[in-house]
């Protein structure tokens, strides 16, 4: 009895740090987060949980059942009980929290929350700082007895008796970890599942935090991870006409600064006397730093790309149409296993965002035959093309993604 009592109590330890575990989890998906490192726990040679490190939540411990895989071989009696916590998401879109398949209720009657909001998360088992509408349940062993407290271990309240006169097969709340190419699934005990991206990350860093990634181009182009005015890489970020470096509410040819009005009267980056204001021309074909969104806003290190460079781009990179924290967008994948996402963020046309599912990217290069347009990079989930022209032309609003050379 003794020493089912000890390992009675080392499975509720594992279970506590489960429930604070599932909790970030839920958090870290509710919120965006991604997961940067999964690395499995070992006991005797055998994995017995998971560490799951993340962008920005803390790090935590995931365990399987004891001394077992999947959840099996945990201990349970056959007059006794263990209980199963989980999560379900209610009509609200919102994950609560449930124990045997119900809602677990506070004393007023209503559903707790299952992520606290800027609380801070208990270790290894012991109970985490309630966050604005979150509550992390304790579990412990008295006398045979499991208890659960949801007020931080001020009352308990007896939920089944722990031992009984054989042992059975427990369960983990985890049921299996799935880690994918582009996320980590987590299943749990009752069947439900959610999934956390992985977290594309950069080679390198500026001071500013922008990050890049090296995806091995023959140019040695290094690509951002995210666009101009994102703090992600799924983000849209902001929209810029050709040559403006500020965001602005309506994109057209009245409103764009390097024309009178029409694509024919342009007043910088012309070639041709038609589409020139009175005939204006200059012969500059790639834009001057000052009229460069990449660098107006994150610095002089970074650029829009040239032509050649999103050339080299389409050329060189594998393309797979995917989703990235519920964002269609494509994967490039690098010649040397570095990758980047390009959300499909569509592009402005005056006070509009249209061609949502489409992504429209800029390069700072002109077209050779049509001053009034420049090259640019656009997508879909069925086709992936390099363009020369684009609807609205220089004056539509459209995405950036800055790159930087080694």
């Amino acid at each position: 009895m003794n020493a089912r009592l000890t390992q009675l109590e080392e499975q509720c330890k594992q279970m506590n740090t489960n429930i604070t575990s599932l909790q970030t989890l839920v958090g870290a998906f509710e919120n965006g987060d991604y997961i940067t490192n999964v690395a499995p726990v070992t006991k005797d040679g055998k994995t017995i949980g998971y560490t799951i490190s993340f962008k920005k939540s803390t790090a935590i411990t995931i365990y399987n059942g004891t001394d077992g895989v999947n959840g099996t071989n945990g201990v349970n009696g056959s007059d006794g009980y263990t209980p199963v916590i989980g999560i379900k998401k209610d009509t609200d879109g919102l994950y609560y929290w449930t124990v045997d398949g119900e809602w677990l209720l506070d004393e007023k009657g209503n559903k707790v929350r299952a992520s606290a909001i800027d609380g801070q998360n208990g270790i290894n088992g012991t109970n985490g700082t309630n966050g604005e509408n979150g509550i992390t349940p304790q579990l412990k062993i008295e006398n045979e007895y499991w208890y659960v407290s949801y007020d931080s271990g001020v009352t308990w309240q007896v939920l089944g008796k722990a031992t009984g006169p054989k042992g059975d097969e427990g369960q983990s709340f985890f049921s299996s970890i799935i880690i994918g190419n582009y996320e980590v699934t987590f299943i749990l005990a009752d069947g439900t599942s959610f999934c956390i991206p992985l977290y594309f990350g950069g080679d390198g860093i500026d001071e500013e935090g922008h990050e890049w990634v090296d995806l091995g181009l023959p140019s040695g182009t290094l690509w951002a991870t995210c666009n101009v005015g994102a703090n992600s890489p799924e983000e849209y970020g902001d929209y810029y006409a050709w040559g403006e470096t500020k965001a602005k509410d309506e994109y057209n040819w009245y409103t764009y600064k390097y024309s009178k009005g029409t694509a024919e009267s342009l007043t910088k980056y012309n070639s041709y006397s038609k589409f020139g204001f009175n005939g204006f021309t200059d012969d500059i074909s790639v834009l001057l730093p000052e009229d460069d969104a990449a660098t107006a806003n994150w610095g002089s290190g970074w650029q829009m790309p040239t032509g050649e460079q999103l050339q080299e781009l389409y050329d060189n990179i594998s393309h797979e149409w995917t989703t990235l924290n519920g964002v269609g967008g494509v994967l490039l994948k690098g010649l040397r296993g570095g990758q980047i996402f390009l959300p499909a963020a569509g592009f402005r046309w005056n006070e509009e965002l249209t061609y949502t599912g489409s992504g429209c990217y800029w390069s700072s290069s002109l077209n050779d035959t049509s001053s009034g347009h420049g090259f640019n990079l656009l997508f879909e989930s069925s086709y992936w093309e390099w363009c020369e022209t684009a609807l609205g032309g220089r004056a539509s609003g459209r995405s950036v993604r800055p790159v930087r050379k080694q």
